[in-house]
Formats: structure tokens, sequence, C-alpha cells
């Protein structure tokens, strides 16, 4: 059994328990390598199983949480890790602030079919994500629900739903003799969301996830699971026949809930209906509208740098052609200046970097709350989403751009970009995740062919570039930092660019 304080595998720490499910204790962690929050789920095998079982049990948890780990997608609570302590599974999840589907229908009644067609849609991306990365969830059901603060609805316990319906784990659940504490736990349990056969000892398949989806839709406008004593969902009072959110949702609903898996509603379909009925989302609130605006920000300035290279936006480019100067280190720079160290992905070879100087550096700090270290002598630029400093002799071009968005994949969002980069002779260095002591990062890195001047943003003419663009998200913001010279330049001013991205602080908190 975990307890509060224990360290994992030298890395996670266990700091609170936040509740038991099916499958065991899920706690609030940290990750101490990266220094952030995380949710822990302690599996807790049944304690009758022989040895033999027990080995294989904890190998399917491992197979299952491998594949979850896959998945990114901003409906699915993330798989980081799974790792084994004194015998007993763990997996290492994304810490999600939130209230559960069945809290809320607990507390505040049924969702009203406007909100749940809106849910509805938001589950049905995420399944069909992970049906098509080949994952199934196998345990989808209110508690596996999840409202973020932070507005977004998310599916959870990807890696151990396969496991929720094993009947080696009843013994996880004595029973109570309350007759209304053990209906309760029935009304949320594993068999009232599971499908007809999967209870008849059938495999997990695509179709029971969607059964159990339409299950867990149908809780959340009746307030229970279906059944023969279940209140059917809502019909339509007034209105067109069949074009009210009502009728929408009960016609999914019930061709979710075929007895038949080869009759049930296709997703495709489900999310097409629904979509006809899904009403506009209200004026976001001050609060709503700035986290909006800096996804939409953060977006633009991706598609902006990544459709043509030199294209306007906070992302793109640089003024090139560099004439050699020797500039002494930053160990003089103005303002103190942190010991930080350098990710193994950023730093130079040795041989690459020989008889390189590292320019000195200055301290800008911005009212936004965040601090950089930059070149002296380079001229800033600020607009109106980002900052940028760029070589008065054309050497180079370093920019910082942070927005309000929390919960940022920063792997995923870059991959995004490089599939919609569209530059000559495009060249892909490295793009892959990194360490980070403020939150989780990831790195691109890659050359392109420019075919000719943007004085806009500071590209002299046809030439080889490299660029270096670092995504890396905290709890609050996303912070994008951008390096960019002509490729004939790179390795003198590496040393640099590795001194100026290990310096960079995010807003605090």
């Amino acid at each position: 059994m975990g307890t509060a304080g224990q360290l994992l595998v030298r890395r996670y720490r266990l700091v609170r328990a936040l509740g038991q499910g099916g499958t065991g204790i899920v706690w609030e962690g940290r990750d101490t390598l990266l220094e952030r929050p995380v949710a822990v789920r302690q599996v807790l095998l049944p304690p009758d199983l022989g040895e033999t079982r027990r080995i294989r049990f904890a190998q399917r948890v491992a197979r299952a949480a491998r594949q979850a780990e896959r998945l990114r997608h901003p409906g699915i609570a993330a798989v980081y890790d799974v790792t084994e302590d004194d015998g007993t599974p763990y997996i290492v999840m994304e810490l999600v602030r939130s209230r559960s589907l069945d809290g809320i229908v607990a507390s505040e009644g049924p969702l009203p079919p406007e909100r749940a067609v809106s849910v509805a849609r938001k589950l049905l991306a995420a399944l069909a994500y992970a049906h098509a990365e080949g994952v199934r969830h196998g345990d989808v059901r209110p508690p596996n629900v999840l409202f973020g603060h932070d507005g977004r609805v998310l599916l959870a316990d990807f890696g151990v739903g396969a496991l929720a319906a094993d009947p080696a784990f009843s013994a996880l659940h004595p029973r109570t003799g309350h007759p209304q504490t053990e209906r309760a736990a029935e009304l949320r349990g594993v068999r009232a969301f599971l499908s007809p056969e999967r209870a008849d000892g059938g495999a997990l398949t695509t179709a029971s996830d969607m059964w159990a989806l339409g299950a867990t839709l149908h809780f959340a406008i009746t307030g229970r699971p279906p059944g023969a004593n279940s209140p059917e969902p809502p019909r339509e009072h007034g209105g067109e026949p069949g074009r009210s959110p009502e009728d929408v949702l009960r016609t999914v609903v019930s061709g979710l809930l075929a007895r038949d898996p080869r009759k049930r509603l296709d997703p495709q379909t489900a999310d097409r209906l629904l979509a006809e009925v899904e009403p506009a989302a209200p004026p976001p609130s001050t609060g709503e509208s700035r986290t909006r605006l800096s996804r939409t920000r953060l977006m633009a300035g991706i598609a902006a740098a990544a459709m043509v290279a030199g294209a306007a936006g906070g992302w793109a480019i640089l003024r090139p052609e560099p004439t050699d100067a020797r500039i002494p280190p930053a160990a003089n720079a103005s303002g103190p200046a942190p010991d930080l160290p350098v990710t193994a992905s950023a730093a130079p070879s040795p041989s690459a970097s020989a008889g390189a100087s590292r320019l000195r550096l200055r301290w800008h700090s911005s009212p936004a709350g965040w601090r950089a270290a930059v070149p002296r002598g380079w001229t800033a630029e600020q607009s109106e989403f980002s900052t940028r400093w760029v070589d008065p002799k054309g050497r180079a071009q370093f920019s910082v751009e942070v927005t309000a968005q929390s919960g940022t994949d920063p792997l995923g969002t870059l991959r995004e970009a490089e599939a919609i980069f569209k530059a000559k002779d495009y060249r892909k260095l490295r793009l892959k995740t990194i360490s980070s002591k403020h939150g989780v990062a990831a790195d691109w890195e890659f050359t392109w062919t420019q075919r000719g001047a943007s004085e806009e943003n500071h590209l002299a003419g046809r030439g080889t570039y490299r660029q270096v663009r670092r995504v890396l998200s905290t709890g609050t913001t996303t912070s994008v930092l951008t390096w960019t010279t002509r490729s004939g330049d790179w390795e003198r001013l590496r040393p640099t660019l590795t001194r100026a991205f290990a310096l960079f602080q995010p807003p605090a908190g």
C-alpha cells in the first residue's frame, strides 16, 4: 500500500490520496524530474491471486498503459508512464483539476440536453481518436468523464479500463451492508456500464466502448444507467419533430445501446446527428475569452510560421548573412543569471562548437512575468503577441511568445506545425520531448531553403536557414522560444542558443 511521501523509482513522489476506484487508489503526485504535478494510479491487484497470476496481471497493466501512452488528444487525460514498485504497478497520468460526471449529476442533477450534446461530441471525438490509434478504453462510465476547471471535458483512465471488468477485482469491493450505499455503488459501478457482449464474457472491442458511451450519456441525461428500472432519455416537448436536442440525444443513445454490436450507431453518424443540434457557444466571460484568445493566438503563430517560411507571424524568421565578431562569453551578463542545467537535446557537440564564443547576455523582464536572457546589442522588436531580438549584423534572431494557455501538449503542437509546414528543401533534424525543470517541453529543429527576401521578418533573400522551436507548457501558460540563423552560422552561435534557452523563466504560478 502506498503512503504519502513515498518516492517511486526515485522519481514520482506520492503527495495525498485522492480516491479509490475499481482498480486501486489514485494519488496526487509530483514528478521530481520534470517538476510537475501528476496523478498516480496505484493498481491494487486482488490479494488472493497466486504469484503467476499476479505477474500476468502486472504485465497486462504495463501493456495497456504503454499503449495508452501514445494517445495525445485534448479530450483524453494523458498517460505519461507506467512503473512498478515493490511488486505493485503504478500508472502515472496527467493530473486534471476537475469534477467527474457522476459527481456533477449527484449534486446538480442530470445535464440539460444542450450541454449533454456538447459533452457527447467531445467524448465521441476522444474515443474515435483512440480507436483510430488502436487503443480501446474498456471502462467508459461517469466517474471517468472529467469536467476540468479549465473548461475541458476529458475521458480518463485509459490503460486500466480493460482490467476493471475482470471478476478478480470484485474482491476489492466488499459489500457494506447499507442498502443506500450499495445502491449508489451499483449505479456508478463497472457492470452497469458494461456492454452485453462483455457481460457475457466477450472481448473488449471498439463496439463495446461505444455501448458504454451510450450508457454514460444515458446516465448524463437521466441520472441512471440504462436498465429495466431506469427512465428513458427525455422526449421533445414541442418544436420540429426529431430536430430538438432532446430527440437527437434519444436517437443517438438508443443507437449506441443496440444489443447487437453490428447494429450500433457508428461514431461518425452519431457525431453528425449531434452536430446538427449543438447550440452555438455563449459569449465567453472575460477569463474564458482570454484563454480562448491565447489558444487561437498560439495556433495562429504555428500556422503563420508553418504555412511558408518567412510568412508573417510570431514564430517566423530572420535577417541573414553575418560578419564574424569576437564577443566575450555571457558570464558578465547584467543581472544575476541562475545556473540552470542545459538539456542534453540542446547541448552542442564539442567538435561542432570548438572555437565558438558565447555572446554576452542581459536580462529582459517582461511585464507579463517571464524573463529571458538575450544577447547584448541585439535590437528588440515588440509585436502584438511576441518579443523578438534581432542581431544588427544579421547573424540570428531570437523570439519569445508567452500565452495564457494551459494544458498544451508541446510535442503534439509541434507535430501540428510540421504537418502544415510548406517550404523548399525542408529537412527535419529532430522533433522530440525534452526535459525541463519548468514543465513539459518539446523541441523541433529543422532546415529549409528560403526563396526570397522578406523585409517584414528580416529574411534577406535566398539561402538555407536553420531553426529550433521550443514549446514549454506549465500549469498556467505556454511559452514558445524560436532561434533562427543562416545554416552556416548555426554552430558558431549554438552556445548562445543553448544558454538563452536554458535561462528562460516562464511566468511563476
